[in-house]
């Protein structure tokens, strides 16, 4: 399995958006993480009615206080609910205000490793906004940290600050990949440009697909996995690397 961390800046919309949609369009089992200490999108946005007080981390944390790392982990994909019969993916809640935000933050190492330790599936984590109460040490056996920002002149400036934060707790930006998601007056050439990346991936506005996935609109499964924003979103879990014989 490989572990791939979202994060956004400042004024840049999105964080839960692309980490739905690029589990969507992955060709593989993909669990994801709603670890948002603001509060998650997930529930009233992919899981409106589908979601109880038995299922998402808060239950996870629970029923797992005794357990051992790895039996912890064993668990954790059980706690969320699958949204397809088509494509294998399942969703974890996380809490729903900024109230329970102490439970989840007093536990980042205890959910850091369970998503190191998921078997059969990929791991994607939705961290939010960065601020200073995020989950960092999520990063730290990261494959892969995903970067979203808006080509705005606002969102890139306050990259630089989630930059910052990630090369000072990873050491370099080897992992980091540049996500440009929505309208602007930028393109995704000039925003990697401003912020020293060779290149960025360039999603498109897509407010249909999006509000299918954290507005509760209609949900439509054959429409969202046609849509321009699942179809650009294609490849970005992160992918193992073969090791070389």
């Amino acid at each position: 399995m490989t572990l791939t961390a979202v994060i956004g800046g400042k004024a840049a919309p999105g964080v839960t958006t692309l980490s739905l949609a690029m589990s969507w369009a992955a060709d593989r089992p993909v669990v994801v993480i709603d670890a948002d200490p603001f509060g998650g999108d997930v529930v009233p946005g992919m899981l409106p009615g589908r979601a109880d007080n038995s299922s998402g981390l808060l239950p996870w944390l629970v029923a797992t206080r005794r357990a051992g790392a790895l039996q912890a982990a064993a668990q954790l994909p059980s706690f969320g609910v699958a949204v397809s019969e088509q494509v294998p993916l399942t969703v974890v809640a996380g809490i729903q205000s900024p109230s329970q935000a102490g439970t989840l933050t007093s536990s980042w190492e205890r959910l850091a490793t369970a998503c190191e330790h998921v078997e059969g599936a990929d791991v994607v984590v939705d961290l939010g906004r960065a601020h200073d109460g995020t989950g960092w040490s999520m990063l730290s056996g990261a494959d892969q940290v995903v970067l979203v920002v808006q080509p705005t002149a606002r969102s890139v400036h306050g990259a630089g600050w989630v930059l910052a934060q990630l090369r000072a707790r990873l050491g370099d930006l080897n992992r980091v990949r540049l996500v440009v998601n929505n309208s602007g007056p930028y393109t995704a050439e000039e925003v990697a440009d401003a912020l020293e990346f060779e290149s960025a991936v360039r999603v498109p506005a897509d407010r249909k697909a999006a509000a299918m996935l954290t507005e509760g609109a209609l949900f439509v499964e054959r429409s969202l996995l046609r849509s321009r924003l699942i179809r650009a979103c294609n490849g970005l879990v992160a992918q193992r690397q073969a090791v070389p014989a």
